[in-house]
């Protein structure tokens, strides 16, 4: 059974693909996924697309729907129950490599 996950995830973007000119960041993803397992194959394969590649995964969890993850989050969380093929992103946190 598919259950809504979350995670922060940190990736590589190619070069030019974001306006700042910066590479790397970090941003939380929201999606169905049927264990853990299925949810970091699904992530790892949405980045794919765009030749993004991921570099970390951290917190990734079943969403509590008795948490409050904050405006911009439970909207999506909101978005995506409506939605089982949804991919959904939130703030992109860019910054350039050291």
């Amino acid at each position: 059974m598919e259950k809504i996950w979350i995670a922060t995830v940190e990736i590589e973007v190619q070069p030019g693909d974001m306006p700042s000119g910066d590479t790397l960041g970090f941003m939380r993803i929201i999606m169905w996924a049927s264990s853990r397992q299925d949810f970091f194959r699904k992530v790892e394969g949405y980045f794919t697309k765009y030749e993004w590649r991921l570099l970390s995964i951290d917190n990734a969890a079943v969403v509590d729907q008795s948490t409050d993850y904050g405006d911009e989050v439970n909207q999506i969380i909101d978005e995506t129950s409506r939605d089982h093929n949804a991919v959904r992103l939130g703030t992109f946190y860019s910054y350039k490599p050291n």
